[in-house]
């Protein structure tokens, strides 16, 4: 037996527009969330391509080591760390430098 059973007309049509209201909220949560998911997949495909651009850099650069540049490298070579901006919403990204 249903809880919708011997309501009078009045309730039961309040009901109805209770429950489509909560539809609709729900309706409008999800486009939400699928409106995030698309930007956050956008932001991860740019920031893997300047990974992966970065890395291919990386390569080729002569006596690199495994650790990023220490403050006294990047005050003789300063263009070694210059921030790169990805996007609006990530920001910039710079290489940290390591306390020597």
């Amino acid at each position: 037996m249903s809880s919708f059973d011997g309501l009078p007309r009045e309730e039961l049509m309040q009901k109805v527009v209770e429950l489509q209201q909560g539809l609709a909220e729900l309706s409008e949560k999800v486009d939400t969330v699928k409106g995030e998911n698309t930007q956050l997949r956008e932001e991860n495909n740019v920031l893997k391509d300047y990974l992966n651009n970065l890395m291919a850099k990386v390569g080729k650069m002569p006596n690199l080591g495994t650790t990023a540049p220490s403050k006294v490298m990047l005050q003789q070579n300063p263009d070694g760390a210059q921030p790169v901006k990805v996007n609006d919403h990530i920001g910039e990204l710079t290489a940290p430098a390591m306390d020597d």
